[in-house]
């Protein structure tokens, strides 16, 4: 399997568990939506009033895992690497399609004020429960993307 498919898998997942860590190193996880997944890492947002973004500011580890099931099938990935604010060109298309945008920032500011992250470079791996597949595989624009199948 791709790179480019599993990222069209988690993708799909929709929303994943992000965990990072606080400046006393305890962790934090909670859901956030998966705003694109591509070869080159994934795209989320959050506000700057949140405790994830003073937690991704002050350090950019960051760890994600999402689950599907659907008829037989079941898929988990999880991500380890770096996120880093990025420009805000990408805000409207992730407000775009997000489904949870209303429920979480109901307001106009807020929506405006959200900061995109992006996690440029990491180590993940897949694995389909049902099926037995499991790959590792790497993205991001410093490495390139990369699988390989684990046994």
């Amino acid at each position: 399997m791709e790179v480019k498919e599993i990222m069209k898998v988690l993708q799909g997942m929709k929303v994943a568990v992000f965990a990072t860590v606080d400046a006393d190193g305890t962790p934090h996880a909670r859901h956030a939506h998966i705003g694109v997944a591509n070869e080159k890492g994934i795209f989320f947002m959050t506000s700057p009033k949140t405790n994830f973004y003073q937690q991704l500011t002050a350090n950019e580890h960051v760890a994600l895992t999402a689950m599907s099931e659907e008829d037989y099938l079941i898929q988990v990935i999880r991500l380890e690497g770096r996120a880093r604010k990025v420009g805000r060109e990408m805000l409207e298309s992730l407000l775009k399609d997000n489904p949870y945008v209303s429920h979480v920032y109901p307001d106009k500011v807020d929506q405006e004020t959200v900061q995109v992250f992006h996690l440029y470079q990491g180590q993940g791996f897949y694995h389909s429960l049902t099926q037995g597949h499991r790959y590792v595989f790497s993205v991001g624009v410093d490495k390139g993307a990369e699988t390989r199948t684990v046994v």
